[in-house]
């Protein structure tokens, strides 16, 4: 990778050197990168790309929040916010997911809510694969705005094959609608600053908003950085009408919130995640150090094992730790960006920070607040899906980097050193486009181990689906007896969005005792026991063993 990056960096040297009297950003190059069709072909080569790496045509959620917010959008799709408890809730505990006193995912609604026309055609992947290729249509649109398409091409190209992107893009988790949301809120942004139009601040709202309801400190992570701009624009111009406008759509977005909690919770202010952290993971807050608050419910052995994992990070994440934490967070963020180029774009990145200029000094500064913002929270280091909104700036940079380097090797024959080229220039577009060429081979290489990554990550829930095929009565139910050595992250026990209408219930195994009385209420479900341990199910009467 290293090879081909510095081979690319001399070709387009070469390219821009030779490209002075006739430059490709003129051309009809220039024309294609400049118009409108390129976007769709950004958009329908994102969606190839990451449906392509998640290694499925109809991929299955694999991790326990993944499973949490594909019941929350198969829910919306049924026109409702909860379903109602079962009588005997504890059979249906599952990690994320709140099953008394209404059935629904602990994740507040905001992704959710944009999977659920997946959901209803039946296939959820559907819409994280269109979130993720409008992220990469804005990131190609952007960096075109503020510098040229050749740029725009490199930037989007390194973005769709960097390791995070091909391994978290093609997923459920709630990063495809926030990254999306950045990215639109920057754009609507721009456009407020270049016209004053007051509906782009609407937009502007609204996307801040939509940010907040899904990830809520993502959200404010975001919306700091923006309102300080906004502000400092209105009391400068006057602009509070713009401004009463756009607060009322942030507020009519916001609103969603009471709604959904007095839907679920049965209280307008009490959230389902502030619930389900009281009864089970009441240590899961921003803060220092460990709370030791008790859980008000019952933990089954699953998630004290997944407490056990989490508590940790906690209990690690102290003040005087906070410089040790940034590093560690940066670190990792580092590998999972760049691990591809060995590092190498990531140094271009670096050299990127010369070609700041006011707009791309405020995407940078607010993808660094992201990060700085989730100190706040005791998490693994090594989970950087809370970063990926800022994914998109770092390869902006690392593309302006590449454009910067290639305008002084490019540099006309007697021009004196002392001259100064614009790397946004339309005479390096062929050079660049040349260079994503270039990177694009690596990275079609990444996409198929990260491909063989996403066949490899559901091998272990594959063999109980198939398990659950193999039971062909009209009625039946399976209980899942767990392993010593689960893995907490993933789940066997599922609820659904119309349990009524499935002929296989998973529900916990609770003992033959509590089982009994589980199926006597359900007669005319036959039983089974998935033993974890053995890979096998049992045709199963826990009445019998009594």
């Amino acid at each position: 990778m290293i090879t081909l990056t510095l081979a690319g960096i001399f070709i387009m040297g070469l390219v821009a050197h030779f490209s002075g009297r006739s430059p490709g950003g003129h051309g009809l190059l220039g024309r294609v990168l400049n118009g409108r069709a390129v976007i769709v072909m950004v958009f329908t080569a994102t969606f190839v790309v990451l449906w392509y790496s998640w290694a499925s045509l109809d991929p299955i959620p694999v991790v326990q929040d993944e499973m949490s917010y594909v019941l929350q959008a198969q829910i919306f799709a049924r026109g409702m916010w909860s379903l109602p408890a079962s009588p005997m809730p504890l059979f249906w505990e599952q990690l994320h997911v709140l099953v008394e006193p209404r059935v629904a995912s602990k994740y507040f609604p905001g992704h959710a809510l944009l999977m659920a026309p997946g959901a209803v055609l039946g296939w959820p992947a559907l819409m994280p694969l269109v979130l993720q290729s409008i992220s990469g249509a804005l990131l190609f649109v952007l960096a075109r705005r503020v510098a040229n398409g050749g740029v725009a091409i490199v930037a989007w190209t390194i973005w769709l094959f960097s390791p995070m992107v091909l391994y978290f893009g093609p997923s459920y988790f709630s990063e495809a609608t926030t990254t999306t949301c950045w990215l639109a809120g920057w754009y609507a942004l721009l456009e407020w600053r270049t016209n004053r139009e007051a509906r782009w601040l609407m937009a502007v709202a609204f996307f801040v908003g939509w940010d907040a309801i899904t990830r809520p400190l993502t959200g404010l992570a975001y919306a700091i950085p923006v309102a300080i701009v906004v502000m400092s624009d209105v009391v400068r111009l006057g602009k509070w009408k713009d401004l009463a406008y756009a607060t009322l759509a942030g507020m009519l977005v916001l609103a969603i919130l009471p709604v959904w909690s007095a839907h679920t919770t049965g209280h307008w202010t009490d959230t389902p995640l502030a619930l389900y952290t009281r009864m089970y993971m009441p240590y899961d807050v921003p803060g220092f150090g460990l709370k030791t608050a008790l859980p008000t419910h019952y933990v089954t052995p699953e998630l004290a094992q997944w407490n056990m994992v989490y508590m940790s990070a906690h209990v690690k994440h102290l003040p005087q730790r906070l410089l040790t934490l940034l590093g560690e967070r940066s670190l990792y963020l580092w590998i999972s960006s760049w691990g591809i180029s060995a590092g190498i774009l990531g140094l271009f990145a670096v050299i990127g920070l010369a070609t700041l200029n006011r707009t791309t000094a405020f995407a940078l500064a607010s993808s660094v607040f992201l990060l700085i913002t989730y100190l706040s929270f005791g998490t693994p280091a090594a989970w950087t899906l809370y970063y990926y909104e800022s994914v998109p700036t770092y390869m902006f940079l690392a593309a302006s980097g590449l454009a910067w380097v290639s305008s002084l090797i490019g540099r006309p024959q007697g021009t004196p050193p002392s001259s100064t080229f614009d790397w946004r220039s339309p005479r390096w577009t062929r050079a660049l486009v040349v260079v994503g060429l270039i990177l694009a081979y690596p990275g079609i290489a990444a996409m198929r181990l990260i491909h063989a990554q996403h066949i490899d990550d559901r091998k272990h829930l594959m063999p109980f689906y198939r398990l659950l095929a193999s039971i062909h009565d009209p009625r039946a139910v399976v209980f899942v007896r767990y392993s010593a050595m689960h893995d907490p992250h993933v789940t066997f026990v599922r609820n659904t969005a119309n349990p009524d209408a499935e002929r296989v219930w998973v529900v916990y195994d609770r003992g033959d005792v509590e089982n009994a009385r589980f199926l006597a209420s359900v007669p005319e479900r036959k039983a089974y026991l998935f033993d974890e341990t053995q890979g096998r199910t049992f045709q199963y009467d826990p009445r019998a063993i009594e």
